[in-house]
């Protein structure tokens, strides 16, 4: 394989607003609607530092709700939301909510503390390579974190509880959509449950530009070091979405909510990443970089979807929002849970993965972690990669799969998959008062 001259690195990338990325317009938001469902409501958002999470919060604050409570484990992310919306921190202001949503007990004590009428339940894992190798976290806060919070909701007067879902718990192919999916069964589960009815709903969507670990974040940041673009396979697809449309359309889907739906946003047609990366290197003003074709990983799919398989997609009064009619909720749901619950925290992953298998048909459980190479007993070391063009070499650790490093321009040359996460958006000019 010839020598490959990586472009210059582009020092000062910024990213594009969501209109140039994708190459579309914005979608039109129904702000009266939200502000019908949120005014005056007393709201909890969970994963509040997280991308989406966020956004909610700051949507509730400027459509009139309140109080507001802000709920997340991790401290920084916590602090970044409360002081977008307070200009202040945490000082003199107990919305803000340090908790684990793995903790039952402190669920049902923050419940009964601050009795939400609305609950949006954005906290979860997402980083679909990560729970690959660690399934048992996934589960821990995806589904039994879940179900914490389902519990005290039944318990505490909640109205409405609103699951932040993904487009990969359609026909699950990994442990993350496999969580997200079992997460959706719990809310179902629970809309049958508890002596006053709670509309609880689950709306799935797909990458949310911009979010923390996201693919827009990953790029930009090999772009500003120089670095090839890894993608996983030239065909590859995503469905995306900027973060307000994202969270307008969750809200709206929310306030249709009665038994337990599970809602499907239209997100458009899909969009290849190579396509992507050619409209963000054009927006910096550089040349188009070269792409390293990895291969699938473990779970991932070469294109999503946002319906299953075994799923019935239904028009609701909103162009942009579909019910999906799905299969009855298992009836063992309840022993699965406790299966998953005593797997999980015994370490047990056999049979943690093989409960996911019989629970979704879709999901293939993988083959175990390689095992270390004869006579080593620790990873290989991290390596510093600095921007090329410096005057230290490049250096990256030994991999195991082939690496192909096309050319700009080439036949072959596109890339894929990569999926974004959290990530807090940035606060607005004028902070509304919290």
């Amino acid at each position: 394989m010839s020598k490959t001259t990586l472009p210059r690195a582009a020092e000062h990338c910024r990213p594009p607003d969501a209109e140039t990325l994708l190459a579309r317009p914005s979608w039109p938001l129904r702000t009266g609607e939200e502000e019908a469902l949120l005014r005056g409501r007393r709201v909890l958002v969970t994963g509040a530092g997280g991308t989406i999470g966020g956004a909610l919060a700051r949507r509730a604050v400027d459509c009139g709700a309140g109080p507001v409570f802000l709920l997340d484990q991790d401290e920084y992310a916590l602090h970044s939301t409360v002081l977008a919306l307070n200009g202040r921190g945490f000082h003199e202001d107990d919305r803000a909510l340090l908790a684990d949503i793995r903790d039952a007990a402190r669920m049902q004590r923050l419940f009964r503390r601050t009795r939400p009428e609305i609950v949006y339940h954005a906290a979860a894992l997402k980083h679909l390579p990560l729970l690959e190798r660690n399934p048992a976290e996934a589960v821990k806060t995806n589904v039994l974190g879940t179900q914490n919070l389902v519990d005290a909701a039944l318990q505490t007067g909640v109205e409405r509880f609103t699951l932040v879902s993904t487009d990969k718990a359609a026909d699950p192919a990994s442990v993350l959509g496999a969580t997200k999916r079992l997460a959706e069964e719990v809310l179902r589960a629970g809309a049958g449950q508890g002596a006053r009815r709670i509309a609880f709903a689950s709306v799935r969507f797909g990458n949310v530009l911009g979010s923390r670990g996201s693919f827009l974040g990953t790029v930009l940041e090999q772009l500003r070091r120089g670095l090839p673009i890894t993608v996983t396979d030239p065909e590859a697809t995503r469905f995306f979405m900027s973060v307000s449309e994202a969270v307008s359309l969750l809200i709206q889907a929310s306030a249709m909510a009665s038994h337990g739906e599970v809602y499907s946003l239209d997100m458009g047609e899909p969009v290849r990443i190579i396509q992507l990366v050619e409209r963000l290197a054009a927006f910096q003003g550089i040349s188009m970089p070269p792409v390293r074709v990895t291969g699938l990983q473990p779970g991932e799919k070469l294109r999503e979807e946002l319906v299953g398989t075994q799923e019935l997609r239904n028009p609701t009064a909103h162009p942009r929002i579909w019910s999906l009619g799905l299969k009855p909720v298992q009836p063992d749901l309840a022993r699965r849970l406790d299966e998953l619950r005593a797997a999980a925290e015994q370490g047990h992953r056999k049979a943690l993965i093989r409960t996911l298998g019989e629970l979704f048909d879709t999901y293939r459980p993988p083959a175990e972690p390689p095992a270390p190479p004869a006579g080593s007993t620790t990873p290989a070391p991290w390596t510093a990669i600095r921007p090329t063009g410096g005057t230290a070499p490049r250096k990256e650790p030994p991999r195991a799969r082939q690496e192909l490093i096309h050319e700009p321009g080439s036949v072959t040359s596109a890339p894929a998959a990569v999926r974004p996460e959290r990530t807090m958006a940035p606060a607005p000019a004028a902070a509304a008062e919290w």
